[in-house]
C-alpha cells in the first residue's frame, strides 16, 4: 500500500516539500489471503494443562521446536476456508509459532512504523512477541478479522533477525481456528524532504498558477517552484 504526501505548511515559519515521501506496507506473516502460511504447532492435552504452561517454555526465541509439527496453517477443525491443517479444538488445545525476520532497515525505521497485528480466531486467544504477552481476547469473532496497532513497548520486544509471533488457543465446543498476519508500514524515500523558509522564497523561479513571477509568496494559495508544487495556507 503506498500513500503520496504533498506540501504542508507548518504556520509561516516554513514549507516542508515532502513530495518523494511514501510510505510502504511489507507483510511480516501473511494471512490466508495469500495462501497457506508455514509454522510449527504442538498440541496439548487440555485447557488445564494450557493454564499450567509457561509462556516461556514454548513462545520464546530460543525453545526447541524438535518434538513440534511442522506444517501449514490456517488450522480449524471444520471443513472451512481456514482449514488447511486439521486442529481437534473440541478435544485439544493449540499451542503455535510463526517465525519473522527484521532487517537493520526495519529496526532503524521502527520508531516511524506501524506494525499491526490481524487475526480471525476460535476460541480464547494469547499472542506473545518473543515470549512475552502482546495481546489476549476471549471468545471468538466467528469469520471475521479483528487488527492491532503495535505500542511502543510492543515495538520494544522486536529484534533484528528472527523473531517469534505465538498464539494460544482453548479447546471448546463447536467451531475452532485461527488466522494471523502481521505488516509494517514504514516510511520511504525521505531523502526528497526539503525546507524552504520564507526568505528564501525571494527569487524569479517562483510563479503564481497564472505563469507570473512572485519574489516572496506569502499569500495563501499554490506556487510553482522548480517544477514542484507549494501550496501555502494561513497558520
Amino acid at each position: 500500500m503506498l500513500k503520496r504526501k504533498t506540501w504542508i505548511l507548518i504556520g509561516l515559519i516554513g514549507i516542508i516539500h515532502l513530495s518523494n515521501a511514501q510510505t510502504t506496507t511489507v507483510s511480516l506473516l501473511e494471512t490466508k489471503e495469500k495462501g497457506p502460511w508455514s509454522c510449527v504447532y504442538y498440541f496439548l492435552n487440555n485447557n488445564e494443562e494450557l493454564a499450567r504452561v509457561e509462556p516461556k517454555d514454548w513462545a520464546g526465541r530460543c525453545v526447541d521446536e524438535s518434538d513440534w509439527i511442522y506444517g501449514w496453517g490456517p488450522l480449524s477443525n471444520s471443513y472451512d476456508p481456514f482449514r488447511v491443517s486439521i486442529w481437534a479444538s473440541e478435544v485439544q488445545p493449540l499451542l503455535l509459532r510463526r517465525h519473522f525476520t527484521l532487517t537493520a532497515d526495519d529496526m532503524a525505521a521502527l520508531a516511524q512504523s506501524t506494525v499491526t497485528l490481524t487475526c480471525s480466531y476460535d476460541e480464547n486467544p494469547h499472542f506473545y512477541l518473543n515470549g512475552k504477552s502482546l495481546w489476549s481476547l476471549t471468545g471468538w469473532n466467528d469469520n471475521d478479522y479483528v487488527s492491532r496497532t503495535f505500542t511502543p513497548r510492543h515495538k520494544a520486544l522486536l529484534h533484528e533477525g528472527d523473531n517469534i509471533l505465538a498464539v494460544s488457543l482453548t479447546q471448546g465446543a463447536g467451531g475452532g481456528h485461527i488466522d494471523f498476519g502481521l505488516t509494517i508500514t514504514r516510511p520511504e524515500n525521505t531523502d526528497g524532504m526539503e525546507t524552504l523558509l520564507p526568505d528564501e522564497t525571494k527569487n524569479e523561479s517562483v510563479y503564481n498558477l497564472y505563469g507570473m513571477a512572485v519574489s516572496h509568496p506569502t499569500l495563501p494559495g499554490i506556487y510553482i517552484k522548480e517544477g514542484k508544487t507549494i501550496i501555502l495556507s494561513r497558520p
